[in-house]
Parts: structure tokens; C-alpha cells; sequence
């Protein structure tokens, strides 16, 4: 009787979204969902770049998440580790630690000539257990599509991500080079458009998605089709609005292809963000103030060094002597332009920030950190959107996470979670451990297994007469 009940109410708010006044989008056709406990056979987790809760609240351009969210499980905030950025946070979603836990704690590397354009993508870089590491010792397969870090990694169907450094290199071949045998040859058929992170690409990754859930326990994909006009155009604009709308008739078509390979059934889903990106007008340039001091060269031999994770900056010295006198800099910096402001050491260890840096720096709202060396140290912003925190304030928006199919309750919604909580509670799903792993398992998101029916009981043994 639940199963019939869930099934009722999705199809019931399909009509309704179908059919809302004033113009409202009209929401893509979905499959009846599984409305039962116990463990599912795969489990599918989705990031999408930027996604924030109000994108499938009331009116939002995701009516297709919404509906899921009403059928399963939705968190209104999911607090973000530091620095809010794309690979950190990839990498606690699959580990449930933070970044100097598990080891990626920004962006782009460090190197002799300042920040490099290269970014952590190598699976070596990880230093602590995950997921996919924990299925594939319980001897199941998984499936990666563009989930950073994961270059090199001991993955079944892999496609890694992958970034051209220069002007010469094209993601489709660096993809298909490095992405496993079956998995290459449907890269390289694959039309021009998916060189550019673009709902294109989203949608070569969601068909390799689905083909490789029937065979895998655990699947992990990353959609960034809404990055460029978060980032080109702002989180308020018309072109994010259609950017989250496409990602939301891929989610639905990700759907329908998992119930024609008769797997839907036994599936559960987890589509999160991975930072919220905020409107942004000014950027600044910190290492220009280094440049004057004589720590750093135009050339980016460095002393001293700011690396910009977009709303937030790391501070790295040589020497602690150099440390402060940068310190002090940077300090007189911040009040002369009110920008930012720095942030301590101990701070950044209780954040679980890089203990390499010496300490760091936050931006204002509509300030945005950037790498350039020279110049003023504040300009305009290129970028109109930006993630990246290092310090949560209440009041600014996080990414949201919707989670649904089997095992998952049906309209909880979660006022509250970390994304250090998705790695453990997927654990328990997939019936592993992830022993290091300091979020909590939220065990009040998921439904109890059905109960076995009794057995009937067996009838008495007559006793013999003596």
C-alpha cells in the first residue's frame, strides 16, 4: 500500500506541474519511483555545479527535482567545507573528511612559479579512503563520469576528469585518451560540442551513466553544464535559469533511461551541489601587494604567495618571519580597500582548511579573489558568479541535495547537513565503511528494510505414551 501511495502523489504532482499557471516550466515526464526500503542495488550520485535549493523551490527552473524532492528526501542547506570550491568539495563527498584530511585542499596546485593552471585530478592525491575504493573491495563495480580526482583511479568504467591546459589541447581527446576502452570510443564518436563543459557534454555523460548503472553498485557523475553562466553571467541571470533547466531535463532523462534498463527499482539517487556560487563585481588582486613588497616576482617566483579560491585566498610564506611582515601587508590592504578581511590560522584548522597555508583571507560580499600578479590590486571582476568561501555566514545560500528511490524516506525535509554527511550515509547504503570518515551517517533520511513475513510456525510434536 506505501509503494501505491508514493506512486499516487508523484503522479499527482506531475499533472499539477505540468499544468502551472502564469507559465510556469513545464516539468519533463518521469517514471513511477520505487517506494521501498532495504539496500539498494545501485546507488547513483549526481553533482551539479552551483545547485542551490531555491533552484527547485516554488517557481524555480528545476520542476522535474522538485517533484523528486517531494517524493524523497530534500535538504534546504548543505554547509560546505573550506574552501567552498569545486575539488575540495568533490573530494569530502566521496570521503566524508575534510580538506586537509583528505588532502585536496584547492583548485588549482602550487608550484616554484606561483598557482599553476593544473588542478588536483590525479586519485593519488587523495588521502583518504573512499567510496569507490570501499564497493570496489567488496567486489562491485563502479562507474565514474567526470568526478574530479579520480584520474588513475582503480575504477571499472572510468571516464576522469580531465582539463586542456593549453590552447592547443581538446577535452574530448585528453577524455577520451585517458577514459577506459568502451567508454573511449563513445568520447571520440561524440559531436564537437562536448569540448566545452556545456548541457552537450552533460548529455554524453548522462548516456554513459546509464549504460554502465545495470552492471555497477555505485555510479558517480558530475553535470557542469550550469558552470559557465553561473560564472559568465551570474547566479541571477536569465542564463543560469535555462542552464538549470537543461540540467533538469537531464536528471529526468537519466531517469527514464535507468527504468528501460529495469534497474529504476533498485536504485537510489543522491543529486547535490557542490558549492553556491554568489554574484560578484570587483575582483582583487592580493598578490599585487606582494609584488610591491618584493615576496613574490612578476614572473611568479615566490617568497610569499595568495591563492584565490574565489570568494576566499590562501596565504603561503616561505619563512615564518616572512609570514608576518606579509600579514601585516595584506592587513593594511584589507583596510585600505574593504575588501576582505584575514583570517587566522586557528581558524582555518577548525575549518579543516590547508594547514599549509599560514592563514587566509575572506572576501566581502561581491568581491571575488583572482590569481593576478601586477596591476591595481582591485579591478573589475571578469566574472559576474563566484564560489569559494572560506567562512559560512548563515545567511548566505549553500548548496542543496535532493535524495530519492529505494531505501530513502519519502518527504523528509532536512533543514540542515554537511556535505560531510553524504559519504557515511551513502556508506551505509552500499553496506561499507568508511572508517575516517567524520560526518555523520544520517540514519533519519533513510526507510527501514520491509520486514520478512514470518515464518509459520511449526506444528507441535505429539509425545509419545510411554
Amino acid at each position: 500500500m506505501r509503494q501505491g501511495r508514493g506512486l499516487v502523489a508523484l503522479a499527482s504532482l506531475a499533472l499539477a506541474c505540468a499544468s502551472l499557471p502564469g507559465g510556469g516550466p513545464a516539468k519533463p515526464a518521469l517514471p513511477a519511483l520505487p517506494d521501498a526500503g532495504g539496500r539498494p542495488a545501485h546507488v547513483v550520485l549526481v553533482s551539479i555545479a552551483g545547485l542551490t535549493a531555491e533552484r527547485w523551490a516554488s517557481g524555480g527552473a528545476m520542476p522535474a527535482l522538485a517533484a523528486l524532492a517531494v517524493q524523497g528526501v530534500s535538504a534546504e542547506r548543505v554547509d560546505e567545507v573550506a574552501p567552498a570550491s569545486v575539488y575540495p568539495a568533490h573530494a569530502t563527498l566521496v570521503t566524508g573528511v575534510s580538506p586537509a584530511a583528505h588532502g585536496i585542499v584547492a583548485d588549482h596546485l602550487l608550484g616554484e612559479r606561483g598557482v599553476r593552471r593544473a588542478a588536483p585530478a590525479h586519485a593519488s592525491a587523495l588521502r583518504a579512503p573512499t567510496l569507490w575504493q570501499r564497493v570496489a573491495e567488496a567486489g562491485a563495480e563502479v562507474a565514474a563520469f567526470d568526478w574530479p580526482t579520480t584520474t588513475g583511479a582503480e575504477i571499472a568504467t572510468l571516464l576522469p576528469d580531465v582539463t586542456p591546459e593549453r590552447k592547443s589541447e581538446r577535452w574530448q581527446t585528453l577524455a577520451a585518451a585517458a577514459a577506459s576502452p568502451g567508454i573511449a570510443d563513445r568520447v571520440k564518436l561524440a559531436p564537437p560540442a562536448v569540448d566545452a563543459p556545456s548541457d552537450a557534454r552533460d548529455g554524453l555523460l548522462v548516456d554513459l551513466a546509464c549504460a554502465a548503472l545495470p552492471q555497477s553498485r555505485l555510479v558517480l557523475l558530475r553535470l557542469r553544464g550550469t558552470e559557465a553562466a553561473l560564472v559568465s553571467s551570474g547566479p541571477r541571470s536569465a542564463a543560469a535559469t535555462a542552464a538549470f533547466a537543461a540540467a533538469d531535463a537531464q536528471l529526468a532523462r537519466l531517469l527514464r533511461c535507468a527504468e528501460s534498463k529495469g534497474v529504476l527499482a533498485q536504485a537510489a539517487f543522491v543529486v547535490t551541489g557542490d558549492r553556491a556560487l554568489e554574484p560578484v563585481h570587483t575582483a582583487v588582486r592580493a598578490n599585487s601587494w606582494l609584488l610591491d613588497g618584493g615576496w613574490i616576482t612578476p614572473e611568479g617566483r615566490w617568497k610569499a604567495l595568495v591563492r584565490s579560491n574565489g570568494g576566499s585566498a590562501f596565504v603561503y610564506a616561505n619563512e615564518a618571519r616572512t609570514a608576518l611582515e606579509v600579514r601585516k601587508r595584506l592587513e593594511a590592504g584589507a583596510k585600505e580597500s574593504g575588501a576582505f578581511r584575514v583570517i587566522g590560522a586557528e581558524e582555518m584548522i577548525v575549518r579543516g582548511a590547508d594547514p599549509d597555508a599560514w592563514f587566509g583571507l575572506q572576501a566581502e560580499p561581491g568581491f571575488v579573489f583572482v590569481d593576478t600578479i601586477g596591476g591595481a590590486p582591485l579591478g573589475v571582476a571578469q566574472a559576474r558568479g563566484a564560489g569559494g568561501r572560506l567562512v559560512r555566514d548563515d545567511a548566505a545560500a549553500t548548496p542543496g541535495l535532493v535524495a530519492f528511490g529505494r531505501g530513502f524516506r519519502s518527504g523528509v525535509v532536512v533543514p540542515r547537513m554537511s556535505q560531510l554527511d553524504v559519504a557515511p550515509t551513502l556508506a551505509a547504503m552500499l553496506g561499507v565503511k568508511l572508517e575516517t570518515a567524520t560526518g555523520r551517517m544520517l540514519v533519519g533520511l533513510l526507510r527501514a528494510p520491509e520486514p520478512k513475513p514470518a515464518k509459520p510456525a511449526k506444528p507441535a510434536e505429539k509425545k509419545r505414551a510411554p
